[in-house]
């Protein structure tokens, strides 16, 4: 176990900690981004919407009082949150769960037992994690949790909030596209080494898989047009097709 950390630690270091382009998926106050804290950064993207706030992954170390400044700063509170969409329910990205805990959670079905404490991920880092911190999920019943089966639209008041299933990384991996940002969670990572690429295999379940479900992801997505791409790092690119070609080369 202890060369398993090693081993995690030494690939978290080639992974930058600071946000790239960030500012430009943000509409403040309608709008906000930020990200919290290391080993390296995790995003959590909040949006007014007419049906509340919408909230999009839940972030990392410290989580919970950076959601609440970045309410205050949309001059909203946690109780206005009303729909919570995790990318995959990986610890980086689930911190702050017990702030929001009143509002629905979102994820694809295959994600649901892994948020809800019945399943633990595979994967090495994952593994390492739980064994170091224990495991930081809610328990089932905490809070409600809803899993899409397939690519579906949640209509929120004038705003239209597009899931897609890109399984591989985890399970229940998924992307959403909202306000012409595509949030691909870790089904693309980054580096300064290597710019942006389909995920490392050690931090993926099914790694083989993870990439045929991103190439299917470009497909689906090409009908609607976005105009960036973020990462659950808060990695954010043009969404044309040079990124594309990049990440699937």
């Amino acid at each position: 176990m202890r060369r398993s950390a090693l081993l995690v630690a030494l690939l978290l270091a080639v992974l930058p900690a600071c946000a790239l382009n960030l500012r430009q998926v943000q509409d403040p106050p309608r709008s906000i981004a930020f990200t919290t804290g290391y080993p390296w950064t995790s995003m959590v993207y909040l949006a007014r919407t007419d049906s509340g706030i919408v909230v999009i992954d839940l972030g990392w170390y410290g989580a919970g009082r950076s959601l609440r400044r970045g309410l205050r700063r949309m001059g909203a509170t946690p109780g206005e949150v009303t729909a919570v969409f995790l990318t995959h329910s990986h610890r980086d990205h689930i911190a702050a769960w017990r702030s929001v805990r009143e509002a629905r959670f979102h994820v694809a079905a295959a994600e649901v037992p892994f948020l809800e404490s019945v399943r633990r991920h595979g994967d090495l880092p994952s593994r390492v994690g739980d064994h170091v911190a224990g495991n930081p999920a809610p328990w089932r019943g905490e809070v409600e949790v809803l899993g899409f089966g397939s690519d579906t639209a949640f209509t929120f008041g004038r705003d239209t909030l597009r899931a897609f299933r890109v399984a591989g990384h985890t399970r229940g991996s998924a992307a959403y596209l909202f306000r012409d940002v595509l949030f691909v969670g870790d089904a693309v990572s980054y580096s300064y080494l290597f710019g942006f690429r389909a995920p490392l295999g050690i931090f993926s379940e099914d790694p083989k898989q993870a990439r045929a479900s991103l190439a299917s992801l470009w497909v689906r997505v090409r009908p609607y047009s976005p105009r960036w791409m973020c990462t659950a790092h808060a990695k954010c690119a043009l969404a044309d097709s040079a990124l594309i070609h990049k990440v699937l080369r």
